[in-house]
């Protein structure tokens, strides 16, 4: 059965990462997207850097479109420099190998991604790990 991600699970997974780092007194962005990398919700919480939200963007992005952490691209992208360009020409937002973008998989089929961004990349991860916990709790819905 085809999942998805809805408005009201992606709210669920920004509130959860918002929440987490507020609890270190930290202020970040984040976002949720499709398994195409494509918005469904973004946040850029009270005092987070004006940029944070397109680096959650990508993050996000990266995690959905290739199925893993932001992390474990940097493999791929370190590997085979060649192949990350030809792939990264093909997305928009840019993909990226920097913490805190993960993929949220629901019955073992990625349906989606969070990035987080705006603390320190540890933390980012950590964040984002919440907000996948927020997400899959609440579990996609089978597409209409």
């Amino acid at each position: 059965m085809a999942v998805r991600l809805d408005s009201a699970a992606a709210r669920l997974a920004a509130d959860a990462a918002v929440e987490a780092a507020r609890r270190d007194g930290n202020r970040v962005s984040v976002a949720v997207v499709d398994v195409r990398g494509h918005d469904l919700l973004v946040v850029r919480d009270d005092g987070a850097a004006w940029f944070t939200a397109g680096v959650a963007r990508a993050k996000a992005a990266t995690a959905a479109l290739m199925g893993i952490p932001t992390t474990a691209y940097s493999g791929l992208a370190d590997g085979y420099p060649a192949l990350a360009d030809l792939i990264d020409a093909q997305t928009a937002p840019s993909l990226t190998t920097l913490p805190g973008g993960l993929p949220v998989v629901v019955d073992g089929e990625v349906v989606g991604g969070i990035g987080v961004s705006g603390a320190q990349p540890e933390q980012d991860v950590e964040y984002a790990k919440a907000a996948v916990a927020g997400v899959v709790t609440r579990a996609a819905l089978p597409h209409r």
